[in-house]
């Protein structure tokens, strides 16, 4: 009952209508991301490094280009290029966050899984706000993010349940298409990851970056308000 109660959250921050016809811009955008950050990886010796680096980047950029789409903005995909001066930056708010869940996450998981979900805002905080220190970005994330983790946890889920069905249909036809005949091991590799490509893509990648812009908006509109209300009550004691 719990579950299915915070399942109708999902769209309480109006995503559908607020992203309305953009669903294919962001599939596009996810697509543009991959390819850049697969490119990297044929880059020999660098290969590694050089796509953790970009997928860092374009990370960032999938945020902006969907959070514009959500506030109404304008929408063009030179959102998904920040300056390169501030790569460096950008991407040791990736390495402190991933660090951070993996060296909690070696204590219990649970805690790891906390860390994770208190760094979600930090690209969004960064977006908006790419002159605060790392330091500065991290407590503004973790203090947004506070009373949405539950829900943010929900929809990464439910996008890997969607992988796992997608992974579980190719795994099902390569093994009907094996009682027929001999299948290369190209094929079945293919049959696994092209389900699951192409449910990420269009499914899964869009539905956690809408959410989480969703969330986080509503977050940061929650804190303005509460701003202007202090201010006001401080105006009048005055």
């Amino acid at each position: 009952m719990q579950i299915k109660q915070e399942l109708t959250k999902i769209d309480e921050f109006h995503i559908k209508q607020k992203t309305k016809g953009h669903w294919f811009e962001f599939v596009l955008a996810n697509m543009l991301a991959i390819v850049f950050t697969g490119l990297g990886l044929f880059i020999p010796v660098l290969s590694l490094a050089l796509g953790f680096i970009i997928m860092a980047y374009m990370q960032i950029g999938l945020y902006r280009f969907v959070l514009k789409s959500y506030r109404g903005e304008n929408v063009d995909y030179d959102s998904l290029f920040s300056p390169f001066n501030q790569t460096i930056k950008i991407l040791c708010i990736k390495i402190i966050a991933i660090s951070g869940m993996f060296l909690w996450g070696l204590l219990l998981i649970v805690p790891g899984i906390i860390y994770g979900l208190n760094c979600a805002f930090c690209g969004l905080v960064y977006i908006d706000n790419s002159n605060l220190s790392i330091k500065e970005i991290f407590a503004q994330s973790k203090s947004l993010v506070h009373g949405h983790r539950t829900m943010i946890l929900l929809v990464a889920l439910i996008g890997i349940v969607m992988l796992c069905a997608a992974s579980s249909v190719g795994i099902g036809i390569n093994f009907l298409l094996c009682l027929i005949f001999k299948v290369p091991r190209f094929v079945t590799a293919l049959l696994i990851i092209l389900p699951v490509a192409v449910t990420f893509v269009v499914a899964a990648a869009p539905l956690f970056q809408v959410y989480l812009v969703g969330a986080y908006n509503s977050s940061v509109a929650s804190l303005q308000k509460k701003t202007k209300n202090i201010s006001k009550s401080k105006k009048s004691v005055v």
